[in-house]
């Protein structure tokens, strides 16, 4: 079949009121057929006319006075025909570090360039047919963000398991011909592609920018799970000398570029054992803010913002529980201490132990329903409220993923139970 069925359209949209119905297929943009959510993205801003099909072979074209708004609409499939997914073998790859029975969309070894468009995924370019970069240089899909790991090619074969992998640097300037900008990533692995090897890397990107708009560093992270045999997690010692680079390359890139350019991640700085993130300057707009790069910067300042602008009369003591993971708990402890100079009371934070994976896995989105469960179960009945990561819950805030819903894990305690992801959310709560 053709087009692109319909699994939703938004109510009140513009969608709704053209009378656009699930089970409706998009056959044409322009008399184009959209492939896929990128053709639907890029052609329908300018379209002019569209063409749908009921589910009884009728169709329908429709001739456009407005443009239609690519969010107002759902598809059964995004991308139809399957993700694209890698052909390499990373020893570090966080599905293979899996057990059985979670959610399936986690065993999905993406590495789509669409997606990396769409939706911020990372690949690594080593799956591309002449077709795609074809189509990436026509549609200018740009952003892309691309794991490179290291900039010696060997090394980066070594880290993929892939002696075919084709040279990153070639593929990189051909991208810049193509007009198309990168956000890269290197997952740091000890005793591997740090060090010098990591020294190289920022060099030879950096010489790349504004194709490479900016590079984070990111630390390996190892389930109990994970299988491996020349991957290893940076220490606390090897992590602070990983941060004094990227902070010594930032100082020198910053005066010839006019950005920092390479970001160590927040998990990086907590691993290092820094107690304070670089202020939000630093990151030159967070351009990598999904990766970990400045998120607890943004809380922080975002938090801020939010209690000094507010100026109603602070709500009485009551019993607040924010649980988390390691990472964003010296960011909570800071925020929950700066409540209570504003309303004279303080939420307590707790640290959710990530037994489900191991402790190396200190992110609130990686956190179980077990574990969650758990830590629910062992408070004090007293307690008012309990919030939740949000995170932890996927996309759609529904389960977890070993697939313990939102409403299992609220029970396991008599208190109000929230999710919340953002400073907004958490101030909504300690507000009600």
């Amino acid at each position: 079949m053709h087009g692109l069925t319909i699994s939703a359209a938004e109510r009140d949209s513009a969608w709704a009121r053209l009378g656009v119905q699930r089970g409706d297929r998009l056959v044409a943009i322009d008399d184009l057929v959209p492939r896929d959510v990128v053709d639907v993205q890029l052609e329908l801003s300018q379209a002019r006319s569209i063409v749908f099909e009921a589910p009884d072979g009728r169709q329908r074209r429709l001739e456009l006075e407005f443009p239609l708004d690519p969010a107002g609409i759902m598809f059964d499939e995004a991308v139809p025909g399957g993700i694209r997914e890698c052909n390499n073998h990373c020893e570090f790859c966080f599905i293979r570090g899996l057990p059985r029975g979670l959610r399936p969309s986690l065993y999905v070894f993406d590495d789509d360039y669409r997606y990396s468009f769409l939706w911020g995924n990372f690949l690594t370019l080593t799956n591309l047919t002449e077709a795609d970069w074809a189509r990436i240089g026509f549609q200018k899909l740009s952003p892309l963000n691309v794991s490179v790991h290291a900039s010696d090619d060997s090394v980066r074969r070594r880290m993929l398991i892939n002696p075919r992998a084709p040279s990153i640097l070639p593929q990189l300037r051909r991208l810049a011909v193509l007009g198309v900008e990168v956000n890269a990533q290197i997952v740091l692995c000890a005793a591997l592609n740090d060090g010098d090897v990591l020294e190289r890397s920022i060099s030879d990107l950096s010489a790349l920018y504004p194709t490479v708009r900016s590079l984070s560093v990111v630390p390996v992270g190892l389930t109990r799970y994970s299988r491996v045999k020349n991957i290893r997690r940076p220490t606390p010692r090897e992590a602070a000398v990983a941060v004094e680079q990227c902070e010594r390359w930032q100082t020198t890139l910053r005066q010839r570029l006019g950005v920092g350019f390479v970001y160590a991640s927040d998990e990086l700085y907590v691993l290092a054992g820094r107690e304070e993130v670089p202020c939000a300057p630093s990151y030159d707009g967070f351009p990598v803010l999904t990766n970990g790069v400045g998120l607890l910067r943004s809380m922080l300042d975002d938090w801020r913002g939010l209690l000094g602008r507010r100026r109603a009369k602070a709500p009485p003591e009551r019993s607040v529980v924010w649980l988390t993971g390691p990472l964003a708990a010296p960011a909570l402890e800071r925020m929950a201490d700066e409540w209570r100079g504003y309303a004279g009371w303080r939420p307590r934070v707790l640290v959710v132990r990530n037994e489900f994976f191991g402790d190396q896995v200190s992110v609130s989105g990686l956190l179980s329903g077990a574990d969650l469960v758990r830590e629910l179960e062992a408070l004090p009945r007293e307690i008012d409220d309990v919030v939740l990561p949000a995170g932890a819950f996927g996309f759609d805030r529904r389960s977890t993923l070993d697939g313990v819903s939102a409403e299992t894990v609220g029970a396991a305690h008599s208190a109000r139970v929230h999710l919340a992801s953002t400073p907004r959310e958490l101030l909504a709560i300690l507000t009600a």
